[in-house]
């Protein structure tokens, strides 16, 4: 029984990594890449609004222990700015690296040549479902557990 009670406590160890890392990922990608990915002539208001969808995202998934509603908005936005930076990435590829009109070619050569980028990309989706997922977990728990009112 002891060592089954160890492997609870590792999955719950590796949950808070799952979260501060991507806290940590989404608020150092929130302040220091205002210009998205060097390209220097993108819209610096758009830049600006992703970097704020970013660091409130990180701060929520950091507020859940305490606030497990901020948590999923915290997951929520975290699973909008990856969305958005692939979306971006994609675009970028597609102007200046292909210099193709085509988004379906520069979403194929992305597949073809960054393997290891969509591998991830996977992985900051799987992390940001996770962190959603433990935060609405934790919300119903406290709902659950909150004395009636009188």
């Amino acid at each position: 029984m002891e060592k089954f009670l160890k492997y609870l406590k590792t999955e719950s160890v590796g949950g808070h990594l799952i979260r501060i890392s991507l806290a940590c990922l989404l608020l150092f990608g929130g302040f220091t890449k205002l210009k998205l990915i060097g390209a220097l002539d993108y819209n610096l208001f758009w830049a600006i609004l992703l970097a704020g969808i970013e660091t409130f995202a990180a701060f929520g998934l950091l507020i859940h222990y305490k606030r497990p509603i901020l948590g999923l908005a915290g997951g929520v936005l975290a699973l909008l700015s990856i969305f958005i930076r692939i979306v971006f990435s994609i675009g970028w590829v597609r102007d200046n690296v292909l210099q193709t009109d085509s988004f379906i070619v520069a979403l194929n050569s992305i597949f073809g040549i960054y393997n290891n980028g969509l591998f991830h990309i996977t992985l900051l989706f799987g992390a940001g479902i996770y962190c959603l997922g433990n935060s609405y977990k934790a919300y119903i728990k406290e709902r659950i557990t909150r004395p009636w009112p009188h």
